[in-house]
């Protein structure tokens, strides 16, 4: 029990203080955990890794292994500037989405690109939650004549 004149050390100014500060450190280690993975993933098909020179060739992918590589370092790198953060959210969707959907219809297992997708989402959002709220609060008509 707190005595008099004393302030408890835990305000509501501190807690929110508490909680921005965690939620500025959730987002730094996610972005870099997206970031070492697309990283990671990038240089392993600018390398023609083994394994990977063994999957994409079963695919029909082989000859595109370089510009995969080298679309995933600039859909990051839009991604992680703020001023592009939006193109760059929206390009890397596709690019994993795709990636599911090759993965799917060739039967492999597609719960790689799903997680980095995941994260890639979860990580913008922490960085700007206004991302996902239209600005547009009023509905327009379109009227057909």
């Amino acid at each position: 029990m707190p005595t008099p004149g004393h302030t408890n050390t835990f305000d509501k100014k501190t807690l929110k203080t508490m909680k921005n500060s965690t939620k500025i450190a959730v987002t730094r280690i996610l972005t870099a955990l997206v970031t070492l993975i697309i990283i990671l993933s990038a240089s392993s098909k600018l390398a023609f890794v083994p394994q990977l020179v063994e999957i994409f060739s079963k695919i029909g992918l082989l000859s595109y292994l370089n510009i995969l590589g080298i679309t995933e370092l600039m859909f990051l790198a839009l991604f992680i500037w703020k001023k592009t953060r939006k193109l760059g959210l929206l390009l890397l969707t596709g690019y994993f989405g795709g990636a599911m959907a090759v993965e799917i219809s060739h039967g492999t297992f597609f719960i790689a690109p799903a997680t980095i997708l995941t994260l890639i989402w979860i990580t913008a959002y922490l960085h700007d939650e206004k991302m996902f709220i239209s600005e547009n609060k009023e509905v327009t008509k379109t009227v057909i004549l």
